[in-house]
């Protein structure tokens, strides 16, 4: 019998594509409703289209993530009509910057719960975010005034999303779907 964790098997490979078709659209939908609520700041966000990449980083499927990630990027610029602006570049170096960082957190196992390893890539996204504005918008290095503030938002946002990803990775698991650590299928640890 084939199974889920079988990604060889044509069942396999089918029901990864579904998974990770997924968490992109579950992202988009976070990306929407994220795009509605009021923000404090212009540039802030509290990056609940990360929730599904948190997901695949607690179940340590890095190529989902990447996966995921690129459509969310793709997605998100697509929805806001901002697919080829620096919006996109931002969205993409932020995105790109937190899965290394995540991913470093857990190779080098620090024994962070998944709240934390979100909190590492908030900061990093953010910092990335903020290097990509000095290079290419904001040719100032009084921008960098804004790195205390950016850590800050970091650290509440990556509470928040990396609390939210494990409330529903632990509702997944009783429900027999994909929250246990077994659904791992790209062979990574």
């Amino acid at each position: 019998m084939h199974t889920y964790n079988d990604p060889s098997t044509g069942e396999g490979a089918r029901r990864r594509l579904l998974w990770l078709a997924f968490l992109t659209a579950f992202a988009g939908v976070l990306y929407l409703i994220e795009t509605a609520l009021p923000r404090p700041l212009p540039f802030m966000r509290l990056g609940l289209a990360n929730i599904p990449l948190l997901m695949l980083v607690a179940l340590r499927q890095w190529r989902g993530a990447m996966v995921v990630a690129a459509g969310k990027v793709a997605l998100g610029g697509a929805l806001s009509g901002m697919l080829f602006s620096p919006v996109t570049l931002l969205s993409l170096a932020g995105t790109a910057a937190a899965l290394a960082a995540m991913r470093l957190a857990c190779v080098k196992r620090l024994r962070l719960s998944l709240v934390g390893v979100s909190i590492v890539g908030a900061v990093a996204h953010n910092l990335a975010q903020l290097g990509v504005v000095r290079l290419t918008l904001i040719r100032n290095a009084r921008i960098f005034y804004l790195t205390p503030l950016l850590i800050l938002l970091g650290i509440g946002t990556g509470l928040l999303t990396g609390w939210l990803a494990h409330a529903l990775l632990l509702e997944a698991g009783r429900r027999g779907g994909h929250g246990g650590t077994t659904t791992r299928t790209d062979g990574e640890s």
